[in-house]
């Protein structure tokens, strides 16, 4: 039995170590990565992939741009099983995974996840990445109209609503299971334009899952987009090539957030010191076209999560 503090004691270390271990066995840590062409674009970037993964405390790992056989390689040297549908995306899991089968070939993959707080369905995506819209903030929002018109737009829009529809099926197969939808969807969020931080943007295909009670888990944990803008990409490019913006997402349906935050390097220093939602990995970081060094083998950051049931 342990004993419960009173309010003018302090907690004893063995019963911090209890609420701890309890809190721990009570939630899912999870990591959401894009690797870059399967880590193809950084010297030995394969082994580094594997060093980072191999350092995170991860229960599911949602990864993109695979390439082949990238995940299945992450999956050997970390012992996780791994689901995965086409080239492009996997779900990455320490605990029985299944794969789901869907019609979201090669942008979406499905995998039912046996985890400690209960099944999940867990969703790797990597929308379209044709006609970035962010190229044409000066024209929203007065434009809208026409950048949403935009084939890549459409494109990401239909994909995000085949997903949500393969969701719907899933769940009346499976029952009322928490969702995990996480990856790079090519197309910033609703919650960062909002016509202050950036111009007043419905980015349709995010627009989606906000709409159907998607949870984002990093605005959940860090609401304000000027304390924390969020920019997952690309850290790497030099500034006047790409804009920076939050792209990479973790959404939720029936999971509650404890902790999320953005992981991975900068090449220029205002990017980490701006942003409080951002930890560094450390090493070093160079610009494209001199990345091959860098210790942090993508030009997306990570997106981290440790979520829970609503009544734990």
């Amino acid at each position: 039995m342990t004993n419960t503090p009173t309010p003018d004691q302090e907690p004893r270390p063995e019963d911090t170590k209890v609420q701890d271990t309890i809190r721990q066995l009570r939630t899912l840590r999870l990591f959401c990565w894009n690797l870059w062409y399967g880590g193809e674009e950084i010297d030995d970037g394969r082994e580094k992939q594997a060093e980072v993964l191999c350092g995170q405390p991860a229960d599911i790992v949602f990864v993109q741009e695979c390439f082949g056989d990238a995940a299945v390689e992450l999956g050997r040297v970390s012992g996780m099983t791994v689901a995965q549908q086409d080239f492009d995306t996997a779900v990455l899991s320490a605990a029985p995974t299944r794969l789901l089968a869907t019609s979201t070939t090669p942008y979406g993959t499905a995998a039912l996840v046996q985890t400690r707080i209960g099944e999940v369905i867990a969703w790797s995506v990597h929308l379209g990445p044709w006609d970035y819209g962010p190229y044409r903030a000066d024209e929203l929002p007065e434009q809208s109209a026409s950048v949403f018109a935009q084939y890549g737009e459409r494109e990401r829009d239909r994909q995000a609503a085949a997903i949500l529809t393969e969701t719907q099926r899933l769940r009346a197969e499976l029952g009322e299971l928490p969702v995990i939808v996480a990856g790079d969807f090519n197309v910033p969020s609703p919650a960062d334009w909002d016509g202050d931080h950036r111009p007043q943007a419905a980015w349709p295909a995010t627009q989606r899952f906000i709409d159907a009670g998607y949870t984002d888990a990093f605005r959940a944990v860090h609401p304000d987009p000027d304390a924390a803008p969020g920019r997952t990409w690309s850290q790497i490019e030099p500034l006047e090539k790409e804009p920076r913006d939050r792209i990479d997402f973790v959404y939720l349906l029936g999971l509650d957030v404890d902790a999320a935050d953005h992981f991975g390097d900068a090449a220029d220093d205002d990017d980490a010191a701006q942003d409080a939602g951002f930890t560094p990995y450390g090493g070093p970081c160079q610009h494209i076209p001199d990345q091959r060094a860098n210790a942090f083998p993508s030009d997306h950051l990570a997106v981290r999560a440790t979520v829970r049931r609503p009544d734990s």
